[in-house]
């Protein structure tokens, strides 16, 4: 392997006794040259390279995408690596460059080149450069402080900022932002990369598209938006955000724990799912000409679905209901996706 070289100024800071460089980094070198030290870093969240992978492969989309940074410690003595005269850091077989900031984006690249199957968009990927800082001179006390000083300090951009300037479908936007930030959704399980889930076996709770027609329908009691709720959405965008990390978080604290289980509950499947969409808009949605807004003890509304029976077994459920069959299981399924019998039975139920 030929040495991999940095070209960068190396700035000093407190004093002599350490330094930070800037430079560019291919991916191909990237994943060469790092390693990640479990002593300085939080440990790896698998759960989050999926969802990172699918944003990294959107590099190539009109909007693009934007990856902050990677830092990194240099723990090696300096002078034998950093040649002045050409402002460039030499890197020999073996010589690793410690992770302090960004080892979710590092495995986030791994997990998106071990999927893609096509190979000349694997080496576009790995051709691509990123930006590093690199910080000399740092003993491990310094490192875990750099690391706390940047996940604490580091400020998101407003939300309503950029959905302004992003051009994309704001409700899938609002999709993925609600997902990435609700601890409670990630856990009931939403599939991003296929268009179906296959029960029974498969337990998560939403596709991404049921999941963006469940949102719809809560908030403007229609699983298509016109194009006032889509401005409503931006002009509200942080607001609605919040609300939906909290309403979901709420939702699943009163459902079962593992809802998409359709073997014992109703709960996974879509015309159930959008019933209760319709119900929860009609309950705690106030919805105006120019405005949306929620009612403001509507968690209450929705703690009354804890003592509703979702199983299977339910006998409201069963004139609507067939016995399915799949990867030779026997469940209950509904006859069809339709909504508006499931709805009745919740609006005399739920009082």
């Amino acid at each position: 392997m030929f040495d991999i070289r940095l070209k960068g100024l190396v700035n000093h800071i407190n004093g002599e006794s350490q330094a930070i460089m800037t430079t560019q980094i291919t991916v191909r070198d990237l994943l060469e040259v790092y390693k990640i030290d479990n002593v300085v870093n939080r440990d790896i969240n698998y759960s989050r390279l999926k969802p990172l992978a699918t944003y990294i492969d959107s590099f190539d989309s009109e909007v693009g995408i934007f990856l902050p940074s990677l830092v990194f410690a240099f723990t090696e003595e300096p002078f034998g690596y950093y040649d002045t005269t050409n402002k460039e850091l030499r890197l020999p077989s073996g010589v690793k460059l410690k992770v302090i900031d960004g080892q979710h984006r590092i495995k986030g690249l791994e997990h998106l080149l071990r999927e893609t199957s096509d190979a000349a968009k694997k080496e576009k990927i790995l051709d691509s450069t990123l930006t590093a800082q690199i910080y000399f001179g740092l003993d491990e006390v310094d490192e875990k402080n750099v690391f706390v000083d940047i996940n604490s300090n580091a400020k998101r951009v407003s939300m309503s900022l950029i959905t302004k300037y992003d051009t994309r479908d704001i409700m899938r936007v609002l999709v993925r932002d609600t997902f990435d930030s609700c601890r409670a959704l990630e856990n009931a399980g939403v599939e991003f990369m296929k268009s179906r889930i296959v029960r029974p076996t498969n337990t998560l709770f939403f596709t991404s598209a049921r999941l963006k027609n469940f949102v719809s329908i809560l908030l403007f009691g229609k699983p298509k938006l016109s194009k006032r709720a889509e401005q409503l959405i931006k002009d509200k965008y942080d607001d609605i955000l919040a609300f939906l990390d909290k309403f979901f978080m709420v939702l699943f604290d009163v459902l079962p724990s593992v809802p998409g289980d359709v073997t014992k509950y109703a709960l996974g499947h879509e015309g159930l799912q959008n019933a209760i969409a319709y119900y929860l808009h009609e309950q705690i949605i106030i919805e105006a000409d120019k405005d949306i807004a929620w009612i403001p003890d509507w968690e209450l509304v929705l703690e009354k679905l804890e003592y509703f029976d979702w199983s299977v077994r339910n006998p409201l459920f069963q004139q609507y209901m067939i016995t399915s069959r799949s990867s030779n299981r026997d469940f209950k399924a509904f006859i069809d996706n339709r909504y508006q019998n499931l709805l009745e039975i919740l609006k005399t139920e739920l009082v």
